[in-house]
């Protein structure tokens, strides 16, 4: 009797442990890349960067002129990398944090035992 009463409670840890590790670690990452995902695409609203990208080379408002051409290359320019930029410090972020989420309990093990 005493015996089983001990395998119940070390069967109970372990599953408590794995279902603890299953939702700290792959359930938040996707909670993070969705949130990652839905906020690239809100701002995929403000800077289309696909539409920017395939129009690069064309003349800004359908002027095509010089001017025009050159005018268009360069806001173009400047809006993919401002879209690129902003993209990556965004993506960084949402990373760094899901990095430290993810390290938590870890650093949490660790410092308890030391």
């Amino acid at each position: 009797m005493e015996n089983s009463i001990f395998v119940y409670l070390f069967s109970a840890i372990i599953n408590r442990i794995v279902c603890f590790v299953k939702d700290w670690y792959p359930n938040t990452f996707f909670k993070f890349w969705n949130f990652l995902l839905n906020t690239l695409k809100q701002l995929d609203k403000t800077f289309a960067i696909k539409i920017t990208i395939r129009h690069w080379l064309k003349p800004l408002y359908q002027d095509e002129t010089i001017i025009g051409y050159i005018l268009g290359f360069i806001f173009r320019t400047i809006r993919i990398l401002l879209a690129v930029l902003i993209y990556l410090t965004i993506f960084i972020i949402v990373m760094s944090l899901y990095l430290i989420w993810a390290a938590t309990p870890i650093f949490l093990i660790i410092k308890t035992f030391i």
